[in-house]
């Protein structure tokens, strides 16, 4: 699936629309994604999702919407620019669509935030430990 990001510019939040195109089996789609990008992450809130016989109609109606979208001021972004956070692919294998889910952890830095919330734990314990005792010699 071909993908296009359109943003609108605000002072909070930037809007965002993903147009996701291509064909799935023997149909053409096209799922329009409208959401926003905040300072946080990027959220999707509906998705439309269009379906077509033919590949020439697919073209025509996502050329409609980034027309429509640009007269509207929105402007046409790169992939790169706003994250996509995922970790379920899908795909076609075979004529049948795949899932995969996958999650990339690097275990130095797993074991690392494993010891620093160990560390914290043990930290927090101990001021509540004395807070306890304070309170226990001063009755």
């Amino acid at each position: 699936m071909k993908e296009v990001y359109f943003t609108l510019p605000s002072k909070r939040s930037v809007p965002t629309i993903r147009i996701e195109y291509g064909q799935v089996k023997k149909n053409f789609i096209v799922r329009t994604f409208n959401g926003g990008i905040n300072n946080k992450s990027t959220s999707y809130d509906s998705q439309k999702e269009d379906v077509f016989e033919n590949e020439d109609e697919m073209l025509k109606k996502v050329n409609e919407i980034k027309k429509e979208l640009l007269e509207s001021r929105w402007v046409l972004k790169n992939r790169d620019p706003i994250p996509k956070y995922s970790f379920l692919n899908t795909g076609i294998v075979n004529g049948t669509i795949s899932f995969e889910f996958s999650i990339n952890l690097d275990p130095v830095k797993l074991d690392l935030r494993k010891k620093k919330i160990t560390k914290d734990f043990v930290n927090n314990l101990n001021k509540e430990i004395k807070k306890n005792i304070r309170k226990e010699v001063n009755k």
